[in-house]
């Protein structure tokens, strides 16, 4: 028998077989837990545990007097009462252990994720990222490597210039021929 199947069951019944032990279990649900108790000896020696300390409530609440409230008493059960409505405070372990129950499928690998994303933070924050424009360039102080960029970025511009430069400037290139006749006519 499947030992993980066998728990589950038992915990569905621990319930009632709490209540047929006091007897306020309904007639139509005694069937099933007797019949779970007969396979389980667990669940029958939980059931003789309880019928015990149900027989001795039973005979305590017999043969002791009953005892009445004070009105101071009832108060502050009133006002307890009415405190629990109020929204409770939890606790640091109270609220580690619900977040252990949300990310039960996997902890070490959630446990993983959130160090890797503080150790993110911590570079984020520890070195802001500085866009570099023009107008930071200028205004804030230059270091060699910045110079040197900006002394090349210059060369190349000149260097681009210098190409673009129109071609009637050439002195290589031969006049067309009806350009040498007009000079050699007056010439």
């Amino acid at each position: 028998m499947n030992m993980r199947r066998r728990s589950n069951s038992c915990r569905e019944h621990r319930e009632n077989i709490s209540l047929l032990a006091s007897s306020a279990l309904p007639e139509a649900e005694q069937v099933a837990v007797r019949n779970h108790m007969a396979h389980c000896p667990a669940c029958r020696q939980y059931y003789d545990e309880m019928v015990g300390v149900s027989g001795a409530l039973q005979q305590w609440a017999q043969t002791e007097l009953p005892v009445e409230a004070d009105a101071a008493f009832r108060t502050r059960w009133m006002q307890s009462i009415q405190g629990a409505d109020a929204p409770a405070r939890t606790s640091l372990a109270a609220l580690i252990y619900r977040c252990g129950e949300w990310f039960w499928p996997s902890p070490v690998a959630w446990g993983a994720l959130a160090g890797v994303w503080i150790c993110l933070l911590w570079l984020h924050l520890a070195a802001p990222a500085q866009r570099v424009t023009g107008h930071n360039l200028a205004t804030r102080p230059s270091s060699g490597t910045e110079i040197r960029f900006a002394q090349r970025q210059r060369e190349l511009a000149s260097l681009l210039e210098s190409l673009a430069a129109p071609e009637a400037s050439k002195p290589d290139q031969p006049r067309p021929r009806s350009e040498r006749r007009a000079e050699s006519v007056r010439g």
